[in-house]
């Protein structure tokens, strides 16, 4: 990734390239999006569920149950104010995710720290890896074998020196890695503290602040007319069917009452 960022043809040493830091970056970041809009949908959720879906919502009890209407229009009109905070945070939260996948800036602390920890890691892995001294530590019969294979190929042991090992290029991957998880650290931690503020500015604070005011608009309690206000007191048929209900039983009981009474007083004349 280096040699392709740089357009290197040669393989020779030099500083870490940037472009293979924002590469890195950016394939990291790609992972925050998901979680991050989890978190609006859960709070949505959460909101949802205490105004407007559970059995015990606020809005059903700021509403007195017979008033079905107004209920269920109040009950659409908080929906319809969370879902536009949803996709306004959603979209915050977006805009943010993409600028963190632009160019960064290096914090030195994080950097030295990360550089010398990779450095250690490095080192460890591959002493006594490095291609000239295992040359050296050969005895004669494996250097024989070892120069036949590659005068078979038109090569020598000493242009096999001057091919680069593996860790010719150690230094500048670390300055890579260190580089880019030293942006990762900061921005990661920024990223997680951002969101939650833009969740809470967004979603949470904006509907206690607009929601009596939005209630009174949509509703058009200064704007509807008289019959149109009116309309929402109705008594559902739910409401009239129950209390038709009431009426008949009720019915049924007083002639029921009149017959036992009408019965006790012929025993009684008996």
């Amino acid at each position: 990734m280096i040699n392709e960022a740089k357009g290197r043809e040669l393989a020779i040493p030099g500083p870490a390239g940037y472009e293979s830091c924002v590469i890195i970056i950016a394939n990291a970041v790609n992972h925050w999006h998901d979680p991050a809009q989890a978190c609006v949908e859960n709070i949505h959720k959460l909101m949802q569920g205490w105004f407007v879906n559970e059995k015990e919502r606020t809005v059903d009890q700021a509403v007195p149950e017979k008033y079905r209407l107004i209920r269920n229009e109040m009950r659409r009109i908080v929906s319809k104010m969370l879902d536009h905070y949803k996709i306004k945070c959603v979209d915050e939260v977006t805009s943010l995710w993409k600028m963190e996948k632009s160019e960064f800036t290096t914090n030195e602390h994080y950097m030295i720290t990360n550089r010398r920890k990779y450095r250690a890691l490095v080192d460890k892995i591959v002493s006594g890896n490095d291609l000239d001294n295992k040359l050296h530590t050969l005895d004669n019969q494996s250097k024989a074998r070892l120069d036949a294979i590659l005068g078979s190929l038109g090569l020598s042991a000493e242009k096999l020196k001057l091919i680069p090992s593996s860790s010719t290029f150690d230094d500048e991957a670390i300055d890579t890695i260190a580089g880019a998880l030293a942006y990762i650290r900061v921005a990661l931690k920024r990223f997680q503290d951002v969101v939650p503020l833009h969740i809470q500015f967004h979603m949470i604070d904006r509907f206690a602040k607009e929601c009596e005011d939005v209630l009174k608009k949509d509703f058009g309690v200064f704007q509807k007319s008289a019959e149109e206000l009116h309309f929402f007191f109705q008594e559902d048929s739910r409401t009239e069917q129950r209390r038709e209900n009431l009426r008949r039983r009720k019915k049924r009981q007083e002639r029921a009452l009149e017959l036992i009474l009408d019965h006790e007083k012929r025993a009684r004349s008996a």
